[in-house]
């Protein structure tokens, strides 16, 4: 999906006007109408066309909660092979079993990244396809690409205008976006935050990026200088006396992040999404009750919802902290910042539930219901505006998820504890109105599971960004300006 948008604020005329951060200005909202001028003289069309035809990616699948990368052991294919829908092309030996690659693409295998033997990292390519005879483009190519796009995607933010360029393949892998096919991002900030230069680094990740432990190991060899922060996928700290898992996905320096995910997620889909966010504080994740790691924990209410996330959060001895949540998450954050127990410093809502009454409450139903990879993929694509960003193994990973756990019937009953049919029985407008730092609320204008009109009940003081051609998933659909305006709100609170 595209990664540029329309924003506003809303307005009262009895109240006084909202912060207006200098970095991204508000302006009304207006009828989106596409420039194609912006990026590409022969039109926006075009644009989507070309993305159409480039090169597409076998990923590495995530298969378990706390997996992030895995040995290749057996590659089917070599270079010029075709591949359709359901090829095994791969064979990946993880710490517990060994699991086969599927291929979510048809196409010619145009690159292998990895060999036999080499580990690979969870959601980075193992190989792409394309279309016959296409070549794929250099690392210098793909660099002067990438100034041109960041310029235009700069002058399409300031001018309100939206550019369909990216389509939501960046999130697939750090490695697939301009201009980073020499580092990855998280590399990128582990060396600016030690005052390294990049470019003095070997890589040895795919094609030779630099990737996190290339950073690492330059600070070890360095005397006297003291090493990056370890990047750790363990919890915060043993999850005890039924407290929520709690992951750092980035360790680092400050008010941690602490992301919430919604109805029927987990941890695992916020990883791509840290490198886009480009903050130095440490980020942190939870599953909620019922959902990833906590699926054999369960709560049959939106308060007991809440009161598990923060107690959760109260027993790691975090102080003070930004909370980020998604849809059902979001409105969990919301709760807890209103509180006044913790010491939220921001509050970044992505698609929240809780603005009103309306919710798909056929997604919630189907979504539980489905048992086969087809019938929940019919489900899944609702949460998107262009079903062909959601990644490849969404689906599997879903179900693999649920089998041998009691997962389903602890989402049950917490979606009958929160939904009735299709209304949502709680509200956050009023947590809204208690909290008094700084706010964003980030809807997608084509959200088929929770109306976007909704969100016109926000108070004034909360900045609101309605994104044009984007549904249910922000995060996903627009990355790279949800993890600035996340970023951006973030450092407001200072």
């Amino acid at each position: 999906m595209n990664s540029t948008a329309c924003s506003r604020r809303n307005s009262r005329s009895s109240e006084p006007s909202p912060r207006r951060p200098p970095s991204l200005p508000l302006r009304p909202e207006r009828p989106w109408t596409s420039s194609p001028s912006r990026l590409n003289p022969s039109g926006a069309e075009s644009l989507e066309k070309e993305s159409n035809l480039m090169a597409r990616p076998i990923l590495m699948p995530q298969v378990g909660q706390d997996l992030t990368e895995g040995k290749i052991t057996a590659l089917n294919i070599k270079l010029g092979d075709k591949v359709k829908k359901g090829d095994i092309v791969a064979e990946v030996e993880s710490e517990k079993a060994v699991f086969e690659v599927e291929a979510f693409e048809t196409g010619t295998v145009m690159e292998i990244r990895y060999k036999v033997g080499d580990m690979a990292t969870v959601l980075e390519p193992i190989i792409m396809v394309g279309s016959e005879g296409e070549v794929l483009e250099t690392a210098a190519a793909t660099s002067t690409a990438s100034v041109e796009v960041q310029a235009a995607a700069t002058t399409a933010i300031e001018s309100v205008s939206v550019t369909p360029v990216e389509r939501g393949r960046d999130l697939e892998t750090a490695f697939l976006k301009a201009g980073t096919g020499g580092s990855s991002p998280l590399a990128r900030r582990l060396a600016g935050s030690a005052g390294v230069d990049i470019a003095q680094i070997p890589g040895t990740g795919p094609r030779g990026a630099v990737v996190k432990r290339d950073v690492e190991a330059f600070q070890r060899s360095k005397p006297g200088v003291s090493s990056v922060l370890p990047f750790s996928g363990g919890t915060v700290r043993a999850t005890t006396g039924g407290a929520l898992p709690l992951r750092t996905l980035q360790s680092g320096t400050g008010d941690p992040v602490v992301l919430i995910h919604g109805f029927g997620g987990d941890v695992s889909a916020w990883r791509p999404f840290v490198a886009h966010i480009g903050l130095a504080n440490p980020i942190l994740a939870l599953d909620l009750p019922g959902h990833g790691a906590a699926a054999a924990s369960s709560v049959s209410d939106f308060d007991s919802l809440t009161a598990a996330v923060h107690a959760t959060l109260a027993a790691s001895g975090i102080d003070r902290l930004h909370l980020v949540g998604h849809s059902l998450g979001a409105a969990v954050a919301a709760s807890i910042a209103g509180g006044g127990s913790l010491q939220v410093r921001s509050l970044s809502l992505l698609s929240p539930a809780g603005l009103g009454p309306r919710i798909n409450g056929d997604y919630v139903a189907g979504f539980l219901s489905s048992t086969s990879e087809a019938a929940l993929k019919v489900w899944l694509e609702l949460l998107v505006l262009d079903p062909s960003s959601l990644p490849g193994v969404l689906v599997r990973a879903t179900l693999s998820a649920r089998e041998g756990t009691a997962m389903v019937d602890h989402q049950a009953r917490l979606a009958a504890g929160v939904f009735a049919g299709n209304t949502q029985l709680f509200s956050i407008r009023d947590a809204l109105h208690r909290f008094g730092g700084p706010v964003r609320a980030i809807i997608g204008r084509e959200d088929r599971i929770i109306p976007s009109e909704q969100a016109d009940a926000v108070p004034s003081h909360v900045g609101l960004y309605r994104l044009p051609n984007v549904g249910h998933l922000p995060q996903l659909e627009a990355a790279p300006l949800v993890g600035r305006l996340i970023a951006e709100n973030v450092r407001s609170a200072g």
